[in-house]
């Protein structure tokens, strides 16, 4: 992620990262290390016209596993992207507990973004 490239340069300057922050320090994969597992990569995108209605489409990677929402009024799709890296075959329904585990991840972060004051109000 973009934001990560601040964690990590303030890590090779040896200065500690705000604790308010949820980057992440590349320098292990700089180093040819792996990367700590566990990590949530949260995705938005919002598009205008009558297609999207001014709603946004969402998804959610956590531990090789991808959960989506590729439109905002589609269904969610499921993903095992380790053994699917290409997305071809959405397995939802058949893994309920990582289904769970994602939506639950999902809905923290759409709301976390929501409580975001971006501009005052009117």
């Amino acid at each position: 992620m973009g934001f990560d490239s601040a964690a990590t340069f303030l890590e090779l300057a040896g200065v500690a990262q705000p604790p308010d922050t949820d980057a992440v320090s590349l320098v292990p994969a700089l180093k040819g290390q792996t990367m700590p597992a566990g990590r949530e990569l949260y995705f938005v995108r919002r598009e205008g016209g009558p297609e999207y209605g001014g709603k946004s489409y969402e998804a959610i990677i956590k531990d090789g596993w991808k959960l989506m929402q590729n439109g905002p009024f589609a269904p969610l799709e499921l993903y095992n992207l380790e053994d699917d890296p290409k997305e071809e075959r959405n397995v939802m329904g058949k893994a309920p507990k990582i289904t769970r585990e994602l939506s639950s991840a999902l809905r923290r972060h759409i709301q976390k973004g929501g409580a975001v004051p971006w501009q005052k109000p009117e």
